[in-house]
């Protein structure tokens, strides 16, 4: 694959035709050498974008002259190619009209002049040179249209990959990189993923075949570099011979290395560790350039970024489905000693007093409560079931009925009125948190509940106490599962962040006289009118 393979001649005068293509001849030699084609004007004119017959798509630098671009037509369709192409434009002899011909096309250089016969197409025609000085680095180098261009192809690729699923992850990842290749006019990509202490060609993107196998590390050009994170560039050509400046350039070959493929190989790195190496090369002559590297090294971040978050995606499903599995057990065990138990209390309720059965009773009610959380808890997904508009003062009051503290007390300051929600979820915040207040507030807490209006989108609710409040130290670990100041179990409050995120809703703490918990509605989930009667 060649990056714009062909020098190409605009006009229809014969003798410069020939003159052009002995300059090409001239000027490059070898296997890399461009093509050189010829286009008539009237050619040129009746192409369009629509069309198969494009003569300066592929064209590395054109060559054209002021008879030819004196028509405005002609001179408009050059002055539009890329910057990446150079015009030269020939001037028989240099008048102020052929140098304004030579600006109206856009030329990049000018010769002027006539050259005898016999030094046509050697050293000596200055075509040759001037060939040489404006073709050749945008050849081998990027442009400000190429690195555009790939930076458009990066921006999608990103947002691709960020969106993908574990069971995309493998087709999006070889298409993105599919996309870059072509885009950045590469031969080939390859990237290798570290499997113990070799590094596996897990992707692959090679459109003329390539045989990738694993390779330890110490066989990647200057390992120590890629070891410690850095890039590994090698151009085909130096800086010197691409007739300008090109720093990203850590070796060039030869002229007897020629025919070694330009090669840069980035690091991927998540966290902190080498991970893999991805490697882009291509056949033609190349001088790669900052700007370019570092453009793939963004793609390389992405897909580093990509994987890592798949694989730890991965390993969380994997320790959920043996947490699930776990709880399940374990419930499956406390339960049947628990309801051997719960018989066992039916059976005496009628022949012990109500102060020695009532503490036994709760004791059994609360492990069944807390059994139920824990499997709440270990469960993914179904965190809530159906939803439906319910008033909000009522599920207040059934929860209310659930506290065995009869020397507490509950105030609705008003009314809060309705929002969609999983009533049975809706009623175990409730229940969390008046149990909350109890636990840390005592048994003749005081508990008062009222609407929020100015909070989130759809308004909120706030469930105060007169308690102690929450100590500063700890309001960023309150809702962490097992987190506890008054010996419970640490759970309760983990249920209501979990519940309340399932819905869509936010909920937040602060001291006010007291512990207050803010309850933020979102969407469709925002709070209707109260509807009475």
């Amino acid at each position: 694959m060649h990056r714009r393979s062909v020098v190409r001649y605009v006009g229809d005068d014969p003798d410069v035709r020939a003159r052009v293509s002995r300059a090409v001849e001239r000027a490059w030699d070898g296997t890399r050498a461009p093509d050189y084609r010829a286009t008539a004007t009237d050619a040129l004119l009746e192409s369009t974008e629509d069309t198969d017959l494009r003569p300066l798509a592929d064209a590395c630098g054109i060559v054209t002259t002021t008879a030819a671009a004196t028509d405005s037509a002609v001179a408009d369709r050059l002055a539009a190619t890329p910057d990446s192409v150079p015009v030269v434009v020939l001037l028989k002899s240099p008048t102020d009209e052929g140098f304004r011909v030579a600006l109206r096309a856009g030329a990049a250089d000018i010769v002027s002049g006539s050259v005898p016969e016999e030094e046509l197409g050697s050293e000596a025609d200055p075509l040759v040179d001037r060939l040489l000085d404006v073709v050749t680095p945008n050849r081998v180098r990027f442009g400000s249209d190429d690195a555009n261009r790939l930076r458009e192809v990066l921006l999608d690729s990103g947002s691709t990959l960020m969106s993908t699923r574990s069971d995309e992850v493998d087709t999006k990842i070889s298409w993105t990189i599919e996309n870059v290749g072509e885009h950045a006019e590469l031969d080939r990509i390859v990237c290798y993923l570290r499997d113990g202490e070799t590094f596996d060609p897990a992707y692959t993107w090679c459109p003329d075949e390539c045989d990738a196998g694993p390779l330890p590390i110490s066989e990647f050009p200057d390992a120590d570099r890629l070891s410690t994170f850095e890039n590994v560039v090698r151009s085909s050509v130096s800086p010197e011979a691409a007739g300008r400046s090109t720093v990203a350039s850590d070796r060039a070959t030869g002229e007897n290395e020629s025919e070694s493929p330009a090669t840069v190989h980035v690091p991927l790195v998540a966290d902190w560790e080498l991970v893999g190496v991805l490697v882009f090369e291509t056949d033609a002559r190349r001088a790669w350039t900052d700007e370019e590297v570092d453009l793939y090294r963004t793609f390389a971040d992405q897909i580093a970024y990509t994987i890592a978050r798949n694989d730890r995606r991965l390993e969380l499903r994997r320790r959920t489905d043996q947490l699930e599995q776990f709880s399940s057990v374990v419930s499956h065990d406390l339960r049947n000693p628990l309801n051997v138990l719960s018989g066992y209390l039916e059976l005496v309720e009628n022949e012990v007093s109500a102060s020695t059965y009532e503490p036994m009773d709760r004791a059994v009610t609360r492990m069944e409560t807390l059994i139920d959380n824990l499997l709440m808890l270990a469960k993914r997904g179904e965190t809530i079931g159906e939803r439906e508009y319910i008033s909000v003062t009522s599920v207040v009051e059934e929860a209310w009925q659930t506290v065995r503290a009869p020397d507490a007390t509950l105030t609705i300051a008003d009314e809060i009125g309705r929002v969609h929600a999983d009533p049975n979820r809706l009623r175990q915040v409730f229940e969390n948190l008046f149990r909350n207040a109890v636990d840390h507030a005592g048994p003749d807490v005081a508990i008062e509940i009222g609407p929020q209006p100015n909070i989130g989108d759809g308004g909120g609710m706030y469930i105060a106490d007169d308690g102690p409040g929450v100590p500063s130290e700890v309001r960023g670990s309150l809702f962490d599962s097992g987190f506890s100041t008054a010996d419970s179990s640490g759970i309760g409050l983990a249920i209501v962040d979990r519940i309340v995120d399932a819905h869509g809703w936010e909920v937040d703490v602060h001291n006010d006289g007291g512990a207050v918990f803010e309850v933020s509605f979102e969407g469709e989930t925002a709070v209707t009118p109260q509807v009475n009667g």
